[in-house]
């Protein structure tokens, strides 16, 4: 379905499209590591080393990141938006041992945002593995301006 994508406010009709697939509809941001469900590989949304996870512990950690993800007052009053990359080991617990900046999105109040989604957090732990796992995290904030 093409996407409408002007600033301007929706018409009724464009109000009133329905659905027909059974997932839910995505949110304005989208914080997820891959597609929703049943990812085999992830590799251009975020690049895992140290251990061998799958598509369910992935799944897992994509509806955490969800679920724990904010976009900082701060930035939205100052209109700004950006990408944000850490680093982030986790002992196969998921409790997350490190946190670092990779790239920063040129707002300190983004950058510690997704700094402090992760620093000494509980992720869900990993299935059957001893080992940390280590993994680079991009965040994307947007900012959707409404005129």
């Amino acid at each position: 379905m093409p996407m409408n994508f002007s600033f301007d406010r929706p018409t009724p009709q464009e109000r009133s499209i329905t659905r027909t697939t059974s997932r839910a509809a995505p949110t304005t941001l989208d914080f997820s590591l891959a597609p929703r469900q049943g990812a085999t590989d992830i590799s251009p949304f975020s690049r895992v080393a140290g251990a061998h996870v799958g598509p369910d512990w992935r799944n897992e950690l994509s509806a955490w990141v969800r679920n724990h993800a904010y976009y900082p007052e701060q930035a939205a009053m100052n209109g700004e938006d950006g990408d944000v990359t850490v680093q982030v080991v986790a002992n196969p617990n998921g409790h997350v041992t490190s946190v670092e900046m990779r790239s920063r999105s040129g707002s300190q109040w983004l950058d510690m945002a997704l700094l402090g989604l992760f620093r000494a957090a509980n992720l869900p732990p990993l299935h059957d593995e001893d080992e940390p796992i280590t993994f680079n995290f991009t965040m994307h904030y947007i900012l959707i301006r409404v005129q």
